[in-house]
């Protein structure tokens, strides 16, 4: 990522430095050489060189895109998240972006997505289903390819009955894994959620790669089941899920509160 920010400016910075050696042997070496001249050449050119190439850098930062999370969701950005997961796993294993969006709709809260610019390059679903939905997660019959807004719970109707939260899908692009994207996500879909977090009694997963079953490892989520569709279902409390994500145990959280 660095290197794709700042290529042009690197590669100044070393032709700069190559050269201005270069001229420092040739007028300070031979008969005719001029040592003390040389001295005085190699810094005036290192600095010039330095100048130039955090001037370059500075103009390539301040035209770049910036790496955001989007507040609006548009059918475009949901077309492209389908494109990223086709990246790792067949059609049969993912929501048509028409009805991601529908789900984005009507419950915004179901999709935190960040992008470079307009592209997406991270996104996180995180949102309740519907009791039947939730067992037949668990219990590998259900394969969220099929998922219609019709399986989503309203968080916020206004009754105390138990949230079963649903953790769609997590996914970064290579890129830019390793900055904290993912986690920060994750922190923003669980905010969503903080009204009603009482009522989330548990979340689960249902993973399509290996990479995938480790994040939900990683995570403190236990595998349950192998679905009839060859993915790994795994789960755990939704009070474990938010003390791993932000790192604050939940019981201090409610006493502070």
């Amino acid at each position: 990522m660095f290197w794709q920010a700042n290529k042009i400016a690197v590669i100044t910075l070393i032709l700069g430095v190559v050269l201005s050696f270069a001229a420092y042997f040739i007028i300070g070496s031979g008969p005719q050489g001029d040592l003390e001249l040389a001295r005085k050449v190699l810094p005036t050119a290192l600095c010039a060189v330095l100048f130039i190439s955090a001037l370059i850098a500075f103009i390539q930062a301040k035209n770049a895109p910036t790496l955001h999370i989007v507040d609006e969701l548009t059918p475009q950005h949901f077309e492209q998240m389908a494109r990223l997961e086709a990246q790792y796993y067949g059609e049969d294993s993912i929501t048509p972006a028409a009805e991601a969006y529908r789900w984005y709709q009507r419950y915004p809260s179901t999709t935190v997505a960040a992008a470079l610019g307009d592209e997406i390059v991270a996104f996180v679903n995180l949102f309740p289903v519907k009791e039947e939905i939730y067992h037949a997660l668990r219990a590998g019959d259900f394969n969220d390819h099929t998922l219609t807004l019709e399986g989503l719970a309203d968080p916020h109707d206004g009754s105390e009955e138990p949230l079963h939260m649903f953790l769609c899908c997590v996914l970064t692009e290579p890129a830019y894994r390793g900055l904290g994207l993912t986690r920060h996500l994750l922190s923003l879909a669980i905010e969503q959620y903080e009204d009603v977090q009482h009522r989330c009694r548990s979340i689960i997963t249902d993973n399509v790669t290996p990479e995938g079953a480790e994040f939900s490892r990683r995570y403190g989520f236990e595998q349950v089941q192998t679905s009839d569709h060859n993915s790994l279902i795994f789960e755990q409390e939704y009070s474990s899920f938010v003390e791993r994500v932000t790192g604050v145990a939940q019981g201090n959280a409610t006493n502070a509160a």
